[in-house]
């Protein structure tokens, strides 16, 4: 027994195995053993254990908040001297982390650690402590003042997205940080301090622009899970989305959640949205864990290369391929007051650089037929331009609605690849950021979409439009090709003929 007690105190996961938590969703079984032997409980456990400094953006339901007060608690039991402190948005909701310690703390199973070997508890609200190694747990409301006056050996906060004070608390907490202490950050997704803390952009201020599409090494070490370490401020990021835990990967599971919620909310809180877009997305079917690759997309060899155009003030191109059934886009570009000329330019050299061997002939390139654009890059130009530089321009389809339904057919698609279910529609994830953005909700309609005449309904102009515009005539082309109308897009059984040009 005293050797199983010593591989507790020295092992967190360990500890897990003795622990009952409260689940106040179900009225049937609302006390039951702690899901320890989930992988991403496991994998979280040990990349707290290795860095003092984590962030945990987080889908909501996700047992962050337990794991981290279970965490927190093992620490402070099992250690001589600790002073770990939960921070919340208001004073009771501290209280309740304590409370939530304590009620692990009570119904630790006695048969793995017997009650004669826990330290003995005092409670009081917003405190619980253990007299007899000098440590204790203490809960705090948001804000500098509670915490200046203290150094403390850890801090956990809780849902700071939503704090009010999340900057002036994070400051008070640095002579902590600059002792060795722990610094545990955990939340929802929202834009304000969390967003800056976890994207590594602490010098940025409110309201000033925070990217999300960081170049950061990233590891995916299972379904769900994404970690990377910020340069600049240190913290190691284990971002979680709901697809970790194997009970929420189904179809109906996203549905039922979908159905319960506004659209917003369920992006924010479920898909990991930073952005808060005001107006209907124009793909709601859309979901980041599952139409994006976090691994590099590579071409198949002996299949064209697809590239979809669009011109104007912001012009945009996406690169793609039709593998079988599934179009796969490996790269966006969007520039900002660029004409057509240089902008071709600038697509085809990195195109033949990215893609050696395709060359020029290799590609089959789609654009707006409209010609709804300024004079001096309107599509008659523009295909002129491109046909000068050695290119073949195919107009994508004229309907608008039609171009939607295009890109909507791949998006709710799937094959089945190995018995699993596979997207027919997959983003390279680290190449095409605003498009991405785009299906998330920044490729919208206005908030009054519900009183415009549905044929007359359009999306918002501005910088997520013009990469979807371009997608919508490369996926409205394969579609005319998909039904046997004009200009077949090659596919396996094509091969590259007469020469290397496609027929």
């Amino acid at each position: 027994m005293l050797e199983k007690f010593k591989r507790i105190r020295k092992d967190p996961i360990e500890f897990l195995k003795a622990v009952y938590t409260q689940d106040q969703v179900d009225k049937e079984n609302p006390i039951k053993k702690f899901p320890w032997e989930l992988e991403f409980i496991q994998a979280y456990c040990k990349v707290w254990v290795a860095k003092e400094k984590l962030a945990v953006p987080k889908s909501r339901r996700m047992k962050m908040s337990w794991i981290n007060i279970i965490l927190y608690l093992w620490d402070t039991m099992f250690n001589v001297g600790r002073h770990n402190a939960f921070v919340s948005k208001k004073e009771e909701g501290s209280d309740d982390l304590i409370n939530r310690a304590e009620f692990v703390y009570d119904n630790l199973d006695p048969e793995i650690i017997p009650r004669e070997l826990l330290p003995r508890k005092k409670r009081k609200f917003g405190l619980l402590e253990f007299p007899e190694i000098n440590s204790k747990l203490q809960g705090f409301p948001q804000g500098a003042d509670q915490l200046r006056q203290f150094t403390l050996s850890g801090i956990m906060a809780d849902e700071m997205a939503f704090w009010e004070q999340a900057e002036e608390a994070y400051s008070a907490s640095i002579p902590t940080l600059e002792g060795g202490g722990r610094f545990t950050a955990i939340s929802s997704p929202a834009p304000g301090f969390f967003k800056r803390l976890v994207f590594d952009q602490l010098d940025k201020g409110e309201g000033d622009v925070v990217k999300t599409d960081s170049k950061f090494k990233k590891i995916y070490p299972m379904e769900g899970v994404e970690v990377w370490k910020n340069p600049k401020n240190e913290f190691t990021v284990f971002q979680l989305h709901y697809r970790a835990d194997p009970n929420k990967r189904s179809e109906e599971f996203k549905r039922h959640i979908k159905s319960s919620m506004p659209r917003a909310q369920y992006m924010q809180e479920y898909e990991l949205s930073w952005e808060s877009w005001a107006g209907f997305p124009v793909y709601p079917d859309f979901t980041k864990a599952i139409h994006t690759s976090k691994t590099r997309l590579m071409p198949q060899a002996g299949l064209p290369l697809l590239r979809g155009w669009d011109f104007g003030l912001t012009p945009a191109c996406v690169v793609g391929q039709l593998q079988e059934n599934k179009l796969v886009i490996f790269k966006e570009y969007v520039q900002i007051n660029m004409g057509a000329d240089r902008f071709t330019d600038l697509v085809l050299d990195d195109c033949s650089l990215r893609y050696l061997n395709w060359g020029r002939r290799g590609f089959m390139d789609f654009i707006d037929p409209s010609g709804e654009f300024r004079k001096d890059t309107d599509e008659g130009t523009c295909a002129k331009i491109m046909d000068s530089k050695g290119l073949r321009p195919i107009p994508g389809a004229l309907a608008w609605e039609e171009r939607r339904q295009s890109v909507e057919y791949f998006l709710t698609r799937f094959l089945k690849i190995d018995h699993d279910p596979t997207a027919c529609l997959v983003i390279d994830d680290a190449e095409c950021p605003m498009l991405i953005k785009g299906f998330e909700g920044g490729y919208r309609y206005a908030d009054k979409a519900g009183e415009i005449e549905p044929s007359k309904l359009r999306p918002i102009k501005d910088e997520h439009s013009h990469v979807h515009d371009a997608l919508q005539y490369l996926c409205s082309r394969v579609r005319m090709s998909q039904r046997k109308r004009k200009t077949p897009i090659p596919n396996l059984r094509y091969g590259f003929m007469n020469g290397g040009r496609y027929n």
